[in-house]
């Protein structure tokens, strides 16, 4: 077992842990345009403790890579926390195992790939469990409007991911990643006129969630991008970071299970199967994708 599936399995937990906290934290009035806001802002410290290992000098001949990282890894950001805004986490993010489909996309249309059979069994399993998660929600609107910002989500990481797995290694990962987590920080001053409250207003019950996402949420991006620009090997690392669906739907439950709130009623049990088998599906047309039978 090579260093980067450890690190892709325990990123993947972290994702769907601090996707739930988030979620936690919109509960309680925190504005998901405010969470994305700090949250960008909490992952430049702790991507710059990568800084302590940089012993290269910046090329600013290629700049352009890192600042375009950035660019993409923000646009993923912002439709991630609307699509947790607009949904359930047990929905949100089973979809956003379709990254690692958007990878080897991406890798066809730049010619690095070729479509073979298995890549096009594991495109019908995948349209499958989109399916599946589809009738497991509480109407085609909302369910609709969910799935297409999570799918954007997707996109946008995917070519982030790209960007970093193809030219981190020749500019120096360390200073490449904090350069596009930086950007990606910059970024989100924009954010700042559209707030619905100003971050003084805050409600002081959403700041231990929002702590505790930023720190989990920033851990595990640190383990992924550190990962794929230190190994290059951009789709396998994606499918195992897929499988935080099957997380969600799992830690979902059992928060479903734990608390006892009007503001977060149960999910009947016949959505929940639903929404399993859709992930479980979804991780199979991966699974397909990359180690065919």
């Amino acid at each position: 077992m090579e260093p980067y599936h450890i690190n892709s399995a325990i990123a993947a937990l972290g994702y769907a842990i601090a996707a739930i906290c988030s979620k936690r934290a919109l509960g309680h009035g925190a504005g998901v345009l405010r969470v994305s806001f700090i949250m960008n802002w909490a992952f430049v410290p702790v991507f710059g403790c990568l800084l302590f290992s940089n012993v290269s000098e910046v090329p600013y001949s290629l700049l352009q890579y890192p600042v375009l990282a950035g660019g993409l890894f923000f646009l993923g950001q912002l439709f991630t926390f609307a699509a947790i805004r607009f949904g359930d986490v047990s929905l949100q993010t089973p979809v956003m195992g379709t990254k690692a489909v958007f990878v080897v996309i991406i890798a066809v249309l730049l010619g690095t790939e070729v479509v073979s059979l298995p890549m096009a069994t594991a495109a019908v399993v995948a349209m499958l469990g989109v399916a599946l998660l589809c009738f497991s929600g509480d109407g085609a609107e909302r369910v609709g409007r969910t799935l297409g910002l999570a799918l954007l989500s997707s996109f946008f990481f995917a070519c982030s991911d790209t960007m970093v797995g193809y030219h981190a290694g020749a500019f120096g990962v360390p200073m490449f990643l904090f350069l596009a987590i930086l950007t990606n920080a910059l970024l989100s001053l924009a954010l700042i006129p559209f707030f619905r409250d100003p971050l003084q207003q805050m409600p002081a019950p959403a700041w231990p969630w929002i702590t505790l996402a930023c720190l989990i949420m920033a851990g595990q991006a640190l383990l992924l991008n550190y990962s794929l620009g230190r190994y290059q090997n951009v789709a396998a690392i994606n499918v195992i970071y897929s499988t935080r669906g099957l997380w969600s739907v799992v830690l979902g439950a059992i928060s479903l299970r734990l608390m006892v709130s009007s503001r977060f009623p149960s999910v009947p049990r016949r959505i929940l199967y639903l929404r399993m088998a859709g992930a479980l599906l979804m991780c199979l047309a991966i699974v397909i994708l990359f180690y065919p039978f």
